[in-house]
């Protein structure tokens, strides 16, 4: 009995050893890639953040460096020979299933015309993942040699690119024909009656080639979707769905019925989806539908205020039952802001700070989407709040009383690049003005005070107010002022009522110039 036991015993713990999760790998083999560092991070949206980099190690030979001890999660690399290197990666154990991006860095001609680096964005949900690639088409020249997660999905976008290329090829066609037809049949009998029906049946043989194909496509996203139900590239796939455009219709008809069945098929409850780029690139897809060839500034802000409405609509800020916001609504909310600050479209901006911010549940620290919405909402016109900090002294100065008729104040940093810019440029601008006409108050927000006075004086900043509190964005004023970025600018008067927020120094030059 005790031998027994003792046996059992010891096939427990051998059991218990191989039921420990064993970390998942990357391995990647890349031919003619540069000597640099091969950069690998994770995708959330239009949103890139690295995790790992290695500078490239030349081993004769192809074999791994048996010296090299990497730590966890580091990337290891290898080559063999000159012309082909290794990627070897491990996935940390709290690694999140979703979209990873291996950047490759850039050729030389991406480099002369400032371009964006070599890259390839693959599938991970807790397998070992194996590739072969080259520099030069990182996803063309893929071969998937381990990962079902990969080979579905790569295997998936090729198809797809070849569907939806004669796609656009056959509306284009039909679009012609149908301009054709309209054409003939407002000539008021200038065309022949034989020669309208020709055209006639050429636009509907497009159609029907038009149909034809989308229902296949149609047809190939479902039976590629039944067959791996288990696959998180499934979720992925799934939102390439779009809606039929029948061919019948005109190009204005069917681009009105594309919009308003564009969302159809895209499950807005699946936070999986966050993790990858694949929901915010059919968000930016269906945006570029509002945008039509000849619309001024005006309008195109309209039409795009329009779509905004559109794609908030198809998602609940707050899940049912639940006390905290949506990530899925968050997520979108902050991506259509941060797409159209990019783009300076400041009416936009201000349309979902109005409609928008008090869709978010409200906690004691605002979030940077929260800051973003409500910075929108404070206008010209508003006042700002007052407040007390202090200078480089230790000196306690107040806000209201040191305004001048007309007052910049500038929130900045000294780890801020485009800070350090700008302050030089905005104390040459200052020049141009009386002593009492222009207050300037900057507001620092570094946690080191060596730091702050070390900027100060490198920018020779010293003969403004320069006040801090020394506790970076946990401090009280920033948070008041919704300041999310730095730099950040007011123009106050000196009832404390916002004359301008000028995003640059032009702008800032522009408004004094008025």
């Amino acid at each position: 009995m005790k031998q027994l036991h003792f046996f059992n015993t010891v096939l427990f713990l051998w059991l218990c050893h191989f039921a420990v999760a064993q970390p998942y790998s990357l391995e990647v083999s890349i031919k003619n890639q540069p000597d640099n560092p091969v950069v690998l991070g994770t995708i959330k949206g239009d949103k890139f953040t690295p995790l790992d980099s290695l500078v490239l190690q030349e081993v004769a030979g192809g074999l791994p460096d048996e010296n090299h001890s990497g730590s966890q999660g580091s990337i290891q690399q290898v080559t063999s020979g000159h012309q082909l290197k290794k990627v070897i990666w491990q996935f940390p154990e709290n690694s999140v299933s979703g979209m990873y991006r291996l950047v490759f860095g850039q050729t030389t001609y991406a480099r002369v015309m400032d371009e964006s680096p070599q890259q390839l964005d693959f599938i991970f949900n807790n397998e070992d993942i194996v590739f072969e690639t080259d520099f030069k088409a990182p996803q063309d020249s893929l071969v998937v040699l381990k990962s079902e997660e990969n080979r579905l999905w790569f295997d998936f976008l090729k198809k797809d690119k070849e569907l939806q290329n004669h796609l656009d090829l056959l509306e284009k066609e039909l679009d012609y024909f149908q301009t054709r037809v309209a054409a003939a049949k407002s000539s008021a009998g200038a065309v022949a009656e034989a020669d309208l029906q020709e055209l006639e049946m050429q636009a509907v043989q497009q159609a029907n080639s038009f149909n034809q194909l989308q229902m296949a496509r149609d047809r190939f996203i479902l039976n590629t979707a039944e067959k791996n139900k288990e696959l998180l590239a499934l979720r992925f796939i799934s939102i390439f769905r779009e809606p039929f455009r029948d061919g019948y219709f005109l190009s204005q008809e069917r681009r009105e019925f594309y919009q308003k069945e564009y969302f159809r098929h895209i499950d807005f409850s699946d936070e999986s989806l966050i993790n990858s780029p694949v929901l915010t690139d059919k968000i930016f897809d269906y945006l570029v539908t509002y945008n039509q060839p000849g619309f001024n500034q005006e309008q195109r802000e309209k039409a795009y205020m329009k779509a905004v409405d559109v794609v908030m609509s198809q998602i609940e800020p707050v899940k049912p039952g639940s006390q905290a916001n949506n990530p899925v609504y968050e997520f979108i909310l902050n991506y259509l802001v941060t797409g159209f600050e990019r783009l300076n479209m400041d009416h936009v901006l201000t349309y979902i700070a109005e409609n928008y911010s008090g869709t978010l549940c409200q906690t004691d620290e605002k979030t940077t989407l929260e800051r973003k919405l409500e910075f929108q909402n404070m206008k010209p016109g508003d006042l700002v709040p007052d407040f007390t900090i202090n200078d480089l002294s230790d000196e306690p100065t107040t806000l209201s009383h040191i305004l001048k008729p007309r007052n910049l104040i500038l929130f900045y940093a000294s780890w801020c690049p485009h800070c350090a810019e700008i302050l030089p440029q905005i104390k040459a601008w200052r020049r141009q003005f009386q002593a009492t006409e222009l207050e300037i108050i900057a507001i620092s927000l570094d946690t080191s005070k060596s730091d702050w006075q070390q900027i100060v004086r490198e920018t020779r900043f010293d003969e403004f107010f320069n006040l801090s509190e020394l506790k970076g964005w946990d401090g009280e004023v920033a948070p008041k002022y919704n300041v999310y970025a730095t730099p950040t600018m007011f123009v106050v008067d000196n009832n404390l009522r916002i004359l301008a927020k000028p995003q640059s120094v032009s702008e800032l030059i522009e408004y004094f110039g008025k």
